[in-house]
């Protein structure tokens, strides 16, 4: 894996917490509720951000989610 895929894979993880911690008392109130467009939106820029990266190693069908060789 080249620099540039590294790089790409820790702003992922930079976001992913970023956002995780931005989750108010997410232990502490069972009563918390998240609007489904932001997990999905949070899921998505993921998704998207892993594809480009991967992409250079692996082809994914666009039926499944498994790698194809």
């Amino acid at each position: 894996m080249d620099d540039t895929a590294v790089k790409k894979l820790i702003e992922i993880r930079t976001k992913l917490i970023s956002e995780f911690s931005s989750l108010r008392d997410y232990k502490n109130n069972q009563n918390a509720i998240m609007k489904e467009v932001e997990a999905a939106r949070i899921l998505h820029e993921t998704i998207t951000s892993l594809d480009d990266v991967l992409s250079k190693y692996v082809e994914f069908s666009s039926n499944t989610n498994s790698k194809s060789s």
